[in-house]
């Protein structure tokens, strides 16, 4: 799935505080599996809290379970992962600036206050949204 386009990849809406896509908080992992279809995990990573990471990198997504295994958190890498948008947001491919300035103006709409998280990016607690920009560096083979 690596260096697809952006019109190539699933189109995903995130649902405040619901899901996001065809995943839905609370999920367990067998409704996971079933939603996401024919996919494998790649990694997965149980803390000692008893929450448990699953990455499934053929999709760009890694997902958060606390105890129980049910479903707590989504994290969709911006290159791989599905085209997320919220209230006609595009949250994927797009200057991080544009992005939080769009968020904003929805959030105040709303009568909702946007944060930022500990990387300094925008984080929407009412929301349950907390974005992580990050560089892509290219490499050459020089």
């Amino acid at each position: 799935m690596a260096g697809q386009e952006a019109g190539d990849r699933r189109r995903w809406v995130l649902d405040p505080l619901e899901g996001v896509g065809p995943l839905r908080f609370g999920m367990d992992r067998d409704e996971v599996r079933a939603a996401l279809g024919e996919v494998s995990v790649s990694s997965s990573q149980a803390a000692l809290d008893g929450s448990f990471r699953e990455s499934y990198d053929d999709m760009g997504l890694t997902l958060l379970h606390v105890p129980g295994m049910l479903l707590a958190g989504v994290a969709v890498h911006a290159e791989t992962g599905p085209q997320v948008s919220l209230a006609g947001v595009e949250l994927m491919d797009r200057v991080p600036s544009e992005v939080s300035a769009d968020l904003h103006r929805v959030a105040r709409g709303q009568g909702v206050r946007v944060g930022v998280n500990r990387d300094g990016d925008p984080e929407i607690a009412a929301w349950g949204l907390s974005m992580g920009a990050v560089q892509a560096w290219e490499t050459s083979a020089e």
